[in-house]
């Protein structure tokens, strides 16, 4: 994972509340099809706060998180942290609803290490799952009660909580499940996947990640392509762009710092290698 980096050329949730001016002095918004149509942000982008998004009719449409694609549809709750890369693919135009939050909402009480604590933030979970209608009604109802507080900081602090809780109870039920009937095979994509996004930066052979999970390198990318339909080099490779592309957008660094940050000692290695994945140069991307 990517720290300390100054990140702040491109900022989403900024840019949400520039449009929506009644957020602007409170540390969440509210936002649903119409924001993310106004907004129409087609790069991959780095986030700076938690997301939760419950989906009601509509979409398909697909939203890449590092190198996992999902397919966000009727009934999709999609959850997101700091410091994710993310694309949406499409102009997502479903019926849902979004709450964005920082950690100051919380500021008065409750202790930042709890939001750390749950998995589907961070980089490597998972952020996107199917819920039942009873569910999504539940999450509907909670929404129209947030929606009827919106101007009310303490008691919005009171509701995304129990938000929280709500969603931490289905991903938990969820997870249950998925160990109950989950495959051996299962358990080492999603492995994987955490593993990646924690070292992608320093490690980049899939025979480092192989031995992490103590398989081959062979299996691991048979293992990875029957799951998640690419071998490993695929993720990794994509995981990196992704990355890269966001910092490209998102940041002043030079390509050269970008390189670096992302662990080649050689500059001339990453824009090959970017050209190789993109079709052009990081300095003609980032002037896209």
């Amino acid at each position: 994972m990517l720290k300390n980096l100054h990140l702040k050329t491109f900022n989403l949730f900024d840019y949400l509340r520039e449009q929506q001016r009644q957020y602007m002095s409170v540390p969440y918004l509210l936002a649903d099809k119409d924001a993310y149509r106004d907004a129409r942000v087609r790069f991959p982008f780095r986030t700076f706060t938690y997301g939760i998004g419950i989906t009601y009719s509509g979409g398909g449409d697909k939203f890449r998180i590092g190198s996992m694609d999902y397919e966000v549809k009727t009934g999709s709750l999609t959850t997101i942290g700091p410091g994710i890369v993310c694309h949406w693919m499409g102009d997502y135009t479903a019926v849902h609803d979004t709450v964005y939050f920082t950690e100051a909402l919380f500021s008065d009480t409750l202790r930042v290490s709890f939001l750390k604590s749950l998995p589907f933030f961070m980089p490597g979970g998972n952020h996107v799952i199917a819920l039942p209608p009873e569910q999504v009604a539940e999450l509907s109802t909670l929404f129209g009660t947030i929606k009827t507080f919106d101007k009310d900081k303490e008691v919005i602090a009171g509701l995304v909580y129990a938000l929280l809780m709500l969603v931490k109870k289905y991903h938990n039920l969820q997870h249950g499940k998925a160990q109950a009937c989950g495959s051996h095979q299962e358990q080492l994509a999603a492995r994987f996947r955490q593993l990646l996004a924690q070292h992608f930066a320093a490690q980049k052979d899939v025979g480092f990640y192989a031995a992490q999970l103590h398989i081959t390198p062979k299996y691991l990318s048979e293992v990875l392509q029957a799951q998640l339909g690419k071998p490993a080099k695929t993720l990794i490779d994509e995981y990196i762009a992704m990355e890269a592309k966001s910092l490209l957008r998102q940041t002043t660094m030079s390509v050269q710092e970008i390189a670096y940050t992302l662990g080649y000692e050689d500059g001339s290695y990453f824009a090959k290698a970017f050209r190789k994945w993109e079709g052009l140069t990081p300095a003609a991307y980032k002037k896209l």
